[in-house]
């Protein structure tokens, strides 16, 4: 017996029908996560309605449950919004409008091949590239208040990485909330899935304060009993207020906008640990989980050692119940398909999630390799892939 195939067979023992329920959600909801064999598909893997049908098709014919399908970018929409302008990867290729609501294409699909699909939100990014949108019913133009600025007035720049919104603002809240509310209305989904739900630290020169504008400081001093002089303000419980702003946040997508839809799960994809998370990133999804507004989150452990996986993945076990916990496989990083299984099994294989389409199957997405020995790896590991979800079973 292969020692992947040894580690499958263990880890199986340890399957249990029941699920704990500290969290307060209800142990028999749909929410509560026990199998799930999940794929992210980016904004950048359709261009197309025939796209968007294939990929769904190419998720089921390897024995995908759950999909998690990029529907919001950089504070844009790949679906028909009032709220938002569509995203700018869409119209590369299509007019404007396109012509076609690529995610009600990917809902149908999901129901025809009987797949979950969850519409994955990037929820702080408002604007990436070293030019601003063209759209001016953007946000970036429309809500310029709502960009980060240090306490000398000084704006986040554009660049080639994200500048994003202030965290902290209520209107900001309100603007998000709306955002992904309007997608559960509207669109028979099983989850919300969240991405970019953190200070985005490596966007922050070091001891800059920020955001540090006269109207987050106010907020902070009225929130903390505190000064809102930035010179007295202390710097680490203002991040630990930051920290509680981001969970304000995502607690009020959960209550305002997923708790009366009792079949639509709450995920997010988080740090590849609970301690660097809560940190760097501001980011306690622990206590998202924990406290009851998230049914799951999804480490993202993109890595090609083994230990470091194994480890980041034991780090979220011992604080948050198991099966509240889908690990992210980082396939792409990945020079041999049987790694990516062997990760798999270490985790359980029955519960993970495959970064990223593009990964395993032909892609518009145009970073994607094309010579022949990139397709053949990409062949192995859709084949190893589905070889490993049918000997360990589906729902």
């Amino acid at each position: 017996m292969s020692i992947v195939r040894m580690i499958i067979a263990l880890s199986l023992l340890g399957v249990s029908g029941c699920v704990l329920n500290g969290s307060g959600r209800y142990e028999d909801s749909p929410k509560a996560v026990a199998i799930e064999h999940g794929l992210w598909i980016t904004r950048w893997d359709y261009q197309s309605p025939d796209d968007v049908r294939r990929a769904i098709a190419d998720a089921a014919s390897i024995g995908i449950t759950d999909i998690y399908w990029q529907v919001r970018g950089q504070a844009d929409a790949y679906y028909p919004s009032a709220k938002e302008p569509w995203g700018i990867e869409l119209l590369k290729y299509n007019a404007n409008p396109p012509g076609f609501d690529p995610f009600q294409i990917a809902v149908t699909e999901s129901k025809v091949h009987r797949i979950k699909i969850h519409a994955w939100v990037n929820v702080m990014p408002m604007w990436r590239g070293k030019l601003p949108p063209k759209d001016r019913s953007h946000i970036f133009h429309t809500h310029p208040e709502w960009r980060l600025r240090d306490d000398a007035g000084n704006m986040q720049t554009i660049h080639d990485g994200y500048v994003v919104v202030n965290p902290v603002l209520d209107d900001v809240h309100d603007h998000i909330v709306g955002v992904i509310r309007d997608i559960v209305k509207r669109y028979d989904i099983d989850g919300i899935h969240l991405d970019y739900v953190r200070y985005l630290a490596d966007e922050i020169k070091p001891g800059q304060l920020m955001p540090g504008d006269p109207i987050s400081r106010a907020l902070y001093a009225k929130q903390t009993n505190s000064s809102s002089d930035p010179d007295q303000i202390d710097r680490k419980d203002y991040q630990q207020w930051i920290r509680s702003r981001i969970s304000t946040l995502v607690e009020r997508i959960d209550t305002e906008s997923i708790r009366n839809h009792r079949g639509v799960r709450l995920s997010a994809a988080v740090w590849r640990r609970p301690d660097i998370a809560n940190d760097r990133y501001l980011q306690d999804a622990v206590g998202w989980v924990n406290d009851g507004y998230m049914d799951a989150v999804m480490p993202m452990i993109y890595t090609d050692k083994n230990e470091q996986y194994t480890s980041d993945l034991a780090s979220w076990h011992a604080l948050v119940e198991q099966r509240r916990v889908i690990p992210g496989i980082g396939a792409y990083k990945h020079a041999t398909s049987s790694q990516t299984s062997y990760q798999i099994a270490i985790g359980h294989p029955k519960r993970f999630a495959i970064f990223a389409y593009s990964t395993l199957f032909e892609s518009p997405n145009p970073d994607q390799k094309k010579d022949q020995i990139s397709q053949r790896l990409r062949s192995q590991k859709r084949d190893a892939l589905a070889d490993l979800i049918s000997r360990v079973g589906s729902p």
